[in-house]
């Protein structure tokens, strides 16, 4: 039996989380098993698009993000932008460090890396699980 989950998000208009070239995040990703070392860690890179590029952004995760198999085994996931580890707690980007300049209104070219938190095995089965991704501009300084 195969379970549908519906996901929804939330996303400024202004803001947009997107591949490097542009095109829309891909609905699902496949991570890949190796039986000595876990889920091999999946990376896109990616750009976040403003149309204000003198705003902070402000990047948290809608939830803790897991792996949870058919028996009902988890296994915890890190998700990190440029190096950045990402948590239910927001993290500030610098405008001045994402908007270079060199296509307008998007930011640098970033990885968006998703990983097993603690490397090792676990037990066969189906795994699925789902990552929301809150990006927020902040409020300019008065």
């Amino acid at each position: 039996m195969d379970a549908k989950l519906s996901l929804y998000a939330n996303i400024d208009p202004n803001l947009e989380l997107r591949r490097d070239d542009g095109a829309a995040l891909p609905e699902a990703v496949t991570l890949s098993y190796d039986p000595l070392r876990g889920f091999i860690p999946a990376s896109q890179h990616v750009r976040i698009y403003s149309n204000d590029v003198d705003a902070d952004i402000e990047v948290r995760l809608g939830h803790p993000v897991e792996l949870v198999s058919d028996s009902g085994t988890r296994v915890p996931l890190t998700v990190s932008l440029n190096g950045t580890v990402l948590t239910v707690e927001a993290q500030n980007f610098n405008a001045e460090d994402l908007f270079d300049g060199g296509l307008p209104r998007a930011s640098v070219s970033m990885p968006l890396t998703i990983k097993q938190a603690t490397r090792g095995t676990t037990v066969e089965g189906r795994f699925e699980g789902s990552i929301g991704i809150m990006i927020n501009q902040k409020a300019a300084a008065l």
